[in-house]
């Protein structure tokens, strides 16, 4: 499946865009695409990829499954738990037909868990079909894409350049196999072939045309803003050949964000998750983007339909929470702050989250302020000298240092606007807590000792 999981304005990286092959006769289709599955496509007289001709009863079956398959995959949430189920089934059935060794039957039961979202039943599938044909390209790239998608990069390159040798046709090959290379600079000029390669073989291969623009997009610099036009150049010919291929527009939303246009970026990002309701990383981004801008309403929105795709996930909670905020639901954003630590106790953004919500947000009362240094320093403890949080962490605990407080001084620097710290140092989070709490201190002693002179004079004068 091809998913791009940059998100912009946050702190994840560029992770793998994923692109699985499609089936056998032109299954798969959609988002993720055909190509390199083998055989001769359904239709009188078919064969397996291994050779064998397929039975009368399996073909039935077979076409069957490929209508339901292709009506779930272009309908709007087609994907239900009950048409998971039966076209599973159906596949099954072909596979039971021709004796339990349907490679391409086997193959597309993997393909619908994927789409069903149940990778450990898809892997499983995948193995299967690669047990009765050991050269079947689908299957290789599905086993190869589990390892990606588990970190496993060495293994699954392994398995994409195998594909390739096995079948020189396999366009899911390539374009996978890109996805790695392009992570490493000296190889990009291959992954690019690659990717020229794909499109030889099926030139509207929409996962490579994905590929190439965020691989424009990943060579943008200052100096190099060309790459950014030629990227969208590839989106516009990718949306010619299908104007309700998601992934695309989530690609040129990014790119949109490069340039500076902000609204296309968000028309794009919405269009992605309207032509796919289950498409986490176009929620991400435009939930991210309408937070930059205090679209705190939309930003909710947002991240909750991706918490519901994923629900462990740490950054979309984070987002939450952060929307929340900016709504001032206050409960609902401490709530889903600690569904955050609960999720990973050891990543720092949710304690800083939680500090800035008690410092900022909350009454201002001294124990409030208290427990707001007590997260912050959990924050900082977590972050420790990773740099990219290297900024954060110097705004929590960056202290500075007064000016001589001679009431000269202090009359001198209120006329001429200078600031009373040495440098026109800004205090951190931390020093401005210490600061306040000493501040409400210094108020309540006054305060008390107003009152207990007040006390004591109106009991003199009755003496």
């Amino acid at each position: 499946m091809e998913r791009m999981m940059t998100r912009v304005g946050s702190t994840v990286g560029l992770a793998a865009a994923l692109a699985l092959a499609g089936g056998w006769a032109g299954c798969g289709g959609g988002s993720d695409g055909g190509g390199g599955g083998g055989g001769d496509g359904a239709g009188g007289g078919i064969r397996t990829a291994g050779g064998a001709t397929v039975s009368e009863a399996a073909q039935n079956h077979w076409n069957e499954a490929v209508q339901m398959f292709q009506r779930n995959d272009t309908t709007a949430n087609g994907w239900t738990a009950q048409n998971c189920q039966q076209t599973q089934a159906k596949f099954e059935q072909a596979n039971s037909a021709q004796g339990g060794r349907f490679t391409e039957a086997i193959y597309m039961q993997g393909v619908v868990n994927t789409r069903c979202r149940n990778d450990e039943a898809a892997l499983g599938f995948y193995r299967r079909a690669l047990e009765t044909n050991e050269r079947y390209c689908g299957a290789r790239v599905g086993v190869g894409l589990a390892d990606l998608a588990a970190g496993r990069t060495a293994p699954a390159r392994e398995h994409f350049e195998r594909a390739i040798r096995d079948d020189n046709q396999c366009t899911s090959a390539y374009v996978n196999l890109a996805i790695i290379q392009r992570q490493n600079p000296a190889e990009v000029r291959e992954a690019l072939n690659n990717l020229r390669r794909a499109l030889a073989i099926e030139s509207d291969y929409l996962p490579a045309f994905n590929q190439m623009a965020l691989l424009y997009l990943a060579q943008a610099t200052d100096t190099q803003r060309q790459m950014l036009d030629l990227a969208e150049v590839v989106c516009r010919q990718a949306q010619l050949i299908n104007p309700n291929y998601a992934p695309i527009y989530n690609t040129w939303g990014l790119i949109n964000v490069r340039q500076g246009n902000i609204i296309a970026a968000l028309a794009k990002f919405e269009r992605a998750f309207n032509l796919d309701a289950d498409f986490f990383e176009a929620y991400m981004n435009f939930g991210q983007l309408t937070l930059s801008f205090r679209g705190y309403q939309d930003a909710v929105r947002a991240f909750t339909q991706a918490r519901r795709l994923r629900a462990q996930d740490y950054d979309a909670t984070i987002g939450l929470g952060a929307a929340q905020r900016g709504l001032t639901l206050l409960d609902e954003a401490e709530a889903t702050y600690r569904a955050a630590i609960a999720l990973d106790a050891n990543r720092p953004e949710a304690y800083f989250n939680l500090g800035l919500l008690y410092q900022d947000f909350k009454g201002g009362s001294i124990p409030e302020l208290r427990q707001a240094t007590g997260f912050y320093q959990q924050f900082t403890q977590r972050a420790g000298n990773q740099p990219r949080y290297a900024e954060t962490v110097e705004a929590v605990t960056r202290t500075c240092r007064r000016r001589p407080q001679q009431t000269t001084s202090r009359t001198r620097r209120a006329r001429t606007g200078q600031s009373e710290w040495v440098g026109d140092c800004r205090p951190g989070r931390n020093q401005q807590i210490t600061l306040a709490i000493e501040l409400q201190e210094q108020l309540q002693q006054m305060q008390q000792q107003m009152q207990q002179q007040g006390g004591g004079g109106e009991g003199g004068g009755e003496g």
